[in-house]
């Protein structure tokens, strides 16, 4: 379920719009199911999570059916670490600290040119307003 209306995720680097419908984790629920049981992931959606405290946030892969695309962002959504065809039952630890985490379908960062130090923008007039989504 997307909130807020359709949110756009754009690479304010290139005009690429990366996903046509992000969906914030921003309950305990959320973040705990991820993308767990679902049975797909189509292009132009995205999951997007805040971290409570900055850190090098690890994500597993277990009960998630199809590979998928990660892109970590520091407190000004800049890219600091992308992560490309992450394979169900694997896990993964960042190299770098992170604010936000961004789950795409696998492909995503080779299609829409994204690179560490681009920086992404959300585009909706109420997501801003969201706590914590200040972007």
């Amino acid at each position: 379920m997307t909130l807020c209306g359709r949110v756009r995720l754009v690479n304010k680097n290139n005009g690429a719009v990366i996903a046509r419908e992000v969906e914030p984790a921003d309950t305990f629920w959320r973040r705990l199911r991820g993308l767990m049981l679902r049975g797909k992931f189509p292009r132009g959606k995205a999951l997007l999570f805040k971290f409570k405290n900055p850190g090098r946030h690890s994500i597993h892969m277990f009960f998630v059916r199809f590979p998928i695309d990660l892109i970590y962002l520091d407190s000004g959504f800049r890219v600091v670490e992308a992560r490309a065809w992450l394979r169900p039952w694997h896990l993964h630890r960042p190299k770098t600290v992170a604010n936000y985490l961004i789950e795409l379908p696998a492909g995503t960062i080779q299609r829409k040119g994204i690179s560490t130090g681009h920086k992404l923008s959300l585009k909706d007039k109420n997501f801003s307003r969201r706590k914590g989504y200040n972007r």
